[in-house]
């Protein structure tokens, strides 16, 4: 075996060669570490955002353009009392602002191309997102620049019906996929229609209709291309370009977009030098119209009320649900109100010194409403004085007072002569029912009851008298013939009056209620007037609406009023009382007389006044309306004192003006089964030839009385009021 010297020893590794190589081993490692940790890293956050933004196309909100649709202005039509025809009389607001549906068809194809040449030029080749302007808008962000310009019409459509319009991208990416949704969905034309119709453009005004009403009283599909352009340019910021306070601004936008159209070639350059030099001019049709006037007319707050309460009861909604859809919903509602009636109303009940004085140091409110024999509601006025807000307490509406003697036409004459216990010319005994100390029940009465307020008795007087003269103790026996609960179930039932109480202690179901009008809570001017259409019409009730129909803006019907007749008492009773209301306006002795009468119409009427003279009335009658007039303290029972009796002449001051336009040989309706004839009047039974005082009294051909003996000295024909018993055997009461 050979021995080894030294040379042939392994050559030993520079101490250099191995840091060096040791180094270059942990660099590598060290690069493979950091490269593993930022792949990994890199996969962790992609997932992350992968995740983020798919929640995003999960969570992509479409906005339901139908349903936006329907967020827009009530507007309400009356009649043009001239021609006839249905007129846009006010418009109501919701919380959106001004704003006025109009469709696609409506808008001129100039308007469509100002808007896409100003907002968005590729609107018709992205599907929803224009990816060169976001990316261009965000590397200007993030430079520090402006970072406006990059949002195309669906996402600024989106911005406008969300609200959502913080600078995050979070919620800008959220937005380019909401956008990319919503073209799914709807076409660019539906896009388009709901953009032009929700953008803000000035004096809390949405949309282009509502725009071209107020800015230059025109429908939007009258408007020319400068006008299109003028409102275009409002939307860049509508505080510095709307063209009321600002015309130089807007001109200088309206030039910006010109140069946009002629690059997009929707105009040619002659167009773009007549444009450019074309002025627009305003005509601030919205602004000063019914919709923008300070406060709503006492009609359109009856109005409002009455819709609201009628959608309550046809859907079931609450009243804030109500109150939102009739403000949101697009409604188209037709009003019963005459305009011109309602002009005149409101004009004498602004001014305080048409009212009759009184001796009180404060005067008294008052509040009128008037009726056509329809039921419809054309015009009302809840307070006297210049009104002072909208939605405010109308009391010709909501009121409840005590009605006093206008109770008697509608509830004891009218079923007496429904039931043949009385005629026009009955005479009936005028005296004291009870006795002063006399007790019945828990009551004893201090005076003689009921009393007069001429404070005495007239003895033997004719149904004729007695309701010419407002006669208490003639209601009260005849209440007590026909059974306060028969008066009662006519006057809810029939006449539909809400307010009586028929339980508890202090209830109406009794003969002071029934026949002299002091109820637990009273009645509203307005279902009084509603109960008197029966003496005017032939004897049917018709309830008062404000409204005929109620259409959504599909034009399908959301409510439609009750208009149909109900018959509550004969056309012979309607006849009889039509002419016994009229003594009270034209008779000898009749408390309206002559303070009511209108020269050449004739006129039927009844006055009223609660106790102690707190509620003064009168409620009156032409062959074309019925107007009721209300004086008195609306807060208090303070007793008024009066040199004239104040309600038939405020009724006369307003009512001389509606019957101008009226013909006066219009006549109310009369019975053929009615029949005129000479009376007795100390017999109240048909004249003989002995009888010297006489009069003219109406009679239903199969109840009239018999001929007078009285004269001759012999005896009358039976009458029920000269007996203590409870009225002729036999007599059936129709309630």
């Amino acid at each position: 075996m050979r021995s080894k010297n030294k040379n042939d020893q392994p050559k030993e590794t520079p101490v250099w060669l191995k840091i060096l190589k040791g180094f270059f081993r942990f660099l590598g490692r060290a690069l493979v570490t950091v490269l593993s940790v930022v792949i990994i890293s890199g996969c962790i956050i992609g997932c992350v955002l992968a995740t983020v933004i798919l929640g995003m196309v999960d969570d992509a909100e479409v906005v339901d353009l139908d349903q936006l649709e329907l967020s827009y202005t009530t507007i309400i039509y009356t009649k043009d009392s001239e021609t006839g025809q249905y007129v846009e009389d006010t418009k109501l607001y919701g919380e959106s602002g001004k704003l006025i549906w109009a469709d696609y068809d409506q808008f001129p194809d100039y308007l469509i191309d100002t808007v896409v040449a100003a907002e968005d030029k590729r609107f018709w080749q992205h599907q929803g997102v224009d990816f060169a302007r976001t990316i261009q808008a965000t590397l200007s962000f993030l430079t520090g620049g402006d970072s406006g310009g990059g949002s195309t019409i669906t996402q600024q459509l989106i911005k406008n019906v969300t609200g959502a319009n913080e600078v995050r991208i979070d919620r800008k990416v959220k937005e380019i996929f909401n956008a990319l949704a919503l073209e799914k969905k709807y076409s660019k034309q539906q896009i388009l229609e709901a953009y032009l119709n929700v953008i803000a453009l000035g004096y809390n005004t949405k949309g282009v209709q509502a725009a071209a009403n107020m800015y230059f009283d025109k429908d939007v599909s009258e408007l020319t291309l400068t006008e299109c352009a003028g409102l275009i340019a409002i939307t860049n910021n509508p505080s510095i370009y709307e063209p009321f306070g600002h015309p130089e601004n807007n001109k200088g936008r309206r030039e910006y977009i010109y140069g946009e159209m002629l690059e997009n070639k929707y105009i040619s350059k002659a167009d773009y030098d007549v444009l450019i030099n074309e002025d627009i001019v305003t005509s601030k049709g919205q602004i000063t119209g019914k919709e923008s006037a300070k406060y709503t007319s006492w009609f359109i707050d009856y109005l409002i009320d009455d819709v609201i309460d009628d959608l309550m009861d046809e859907y079931g909604w609450d009243k804030k649900t109500a109150e939102y859809n009739l403000y949101n919903g697009g409604y188209r509602i037709y009003a019963t109100v005459d305009n011109r009636i309602q002009n005149i109303a409101e004009d004498y009940y602004e001014h305080p010194e048409n009212f009759p004085k009184v001796y009180n140091k404060e005067q008294p409110d008052s509040a009128f409403v008037c009726l056509n024999y329809s039921g419809e509601v054309v015009a009302i006025v809840g307070g006297k004085g210049e009104k002072t807000g909208s939605r405010l307490f109308n009391i010709a509406a909501h009121g409840q007072r005590h009605i006093g003697s206008t109770i008697k036409p509608i509830s004891s004459y009218a079923l007496a002569i429904e039931n043949d216990l009385i005629t026009f010319s009955t005479v009936i005994t005028d005296e004291p029912i009870y006795e002063a100390g006399e007790t019945i029940g828990d009551t004893t009465f201090k005076a003689a009851w009921p009393v007069n307020f001429y404070a005495g008795y007239l003895g033997d007087v004719t149904v004729r008298t007695a309701v010419a003269r407002s006669i208490n103790t003639i209601p009260v026996k005849l209440v007590t013939l026909l059974t306060p609960r028969t008066v009662f179930d006519f006057l809810t039932q029939k006449l539909h009056i809400s307010t009586l109480v028929d339980s508890g202690r202090n209830n109406d179901v009794a003969v002071a209620p029934m026949a002299l009008g002091s109820f637990t809570y009273g009645v509203s001017p307005t279902e009084l007037a509603g109960a008197y259409q029966m003496i005017g019409n032939g004897g049917l009730y018709i309830e008062p609406h404000s409204y005929t129909q109620v259409l959504d803006s599909e034009g399908a019907i959301v409510l439609k009023a009750d208009t149909a007749p109900e018959r509550v008492i004969s056309s012979e009773t309607a006849t009889i009382l039509n002419k016994l209301c009229q003594e009270v306006v034209s008779g000898p002795n009749g408390t309206a007389n002559p303070t009511a009468q209108i020269p050449g119409y004739t006129v039927a009427g009844k006055t009223g006044s609660a106790s102690d003279n707190t509620d003064l009335w009168f409620v009156g009658m032409t062959p074309q309306y019925l107007g009721v007039v209300w004086f008195g303290y609306a807060d208090s029972m303070k007793e008024i004192v009066y040199q004239s009796y104040p309600t038939p002449i405020i009724w006369k001051s307003i009512m001389t003006e509606v019957m101008k336009n009226e013909d006066p040989n219009v006549k109310f309706p009369e019975s053929s089964n009615v029949v005129s004839a000479t009376y007795c009047q100390a017999s109240g039974d048909l004249a003989g030839s002995a009888c010297t005082e006489t009069g003219i009294g109406w009679y239903k051909k199969d109840h009239m009385p018999g001929t007078c003996t009285e004269c001759y000295g012999g005896g009358s024909i039976y009458n029920p009021f000269d007996d203590d018993d409870n009225g002729p055997a036999g007599v059936t009461v129709i309630g």
